[in-house]
């Protein structure tokens, strides 16, 4: 006897929950269809405007709350500008020689929304961030780009999510 109101209480714990939880689309169905033009830059990081671009192109067709498509049959295009990319030493070598080998990315974005057919603002530009952290054993390079990449990726789920939201709003 004990069991099954426990079980009841649990159940119900649980779902209340998840009550403002939906499974809906939170994008209007009238706003799906997205383009995604490259991104401007106001950085002098070398092809962060491409990176941080295709990261959103992915990150629109992984998420599936809009349908990414050619700028001729979008009903929204989504513009963007990477306004910031820093990467500052965070860790060295425990030699003298001072030479880092851990660093911190920074890479930050300004994204609006406008209508496809009448060039209105539907979303206001927001500004979002995303960091992560580059080691760099032997090959600085790779490890540099490595990290743009991965912040590129954060800030993309960062912006189609704040996107999504301000549509559903």
């Amino acid at each position: 006897m004990k069991k099954p109101v426990l079980f009841a209480i649990l159940a119900g714990g649980l779902l209340a929950g998840c009550a403002s939880y939906r499974f809906a689309n939170p994008v209007p169905e009238r706003h799906r269809a997205l383009a995604v033009p490259v991104f401007a830059s106001a950085v002098t990081q070398p092809e962060a405007e491409a990176v941080l671009t295709q990261a959103v192109r992915r990150e629109v067709v992984r998420d599936g709350a809009f349908t990414l498509t050619e700028s001729d049959g979008a009903e929204l295009v989504l513009q963007g500008t990477v306004t910031g990319y820093t990467l500052k030493p965070v860790r060295y070598l425990e030699d003298t020689s001072g030479t880092p080998v851990e660093y911190r990315a920074v890479l930050k974005a300004e994204v609006s929304l406008t209508d496809a057919a009448t060039g209105k603002v539907v979303v206001p530009p927001f500004t979002r961030s995303a960091e992560t952290t580059a080691v760099a054993r032997d090959d600085l390079a790779t490890a540099k780009g490595a990290a743009l990449h991965r912040a590129a990726q954060s800030l993309a789920r960062a912006i189609l999510l704040e996107a999504a939201t301000r549509l559903g709003e």
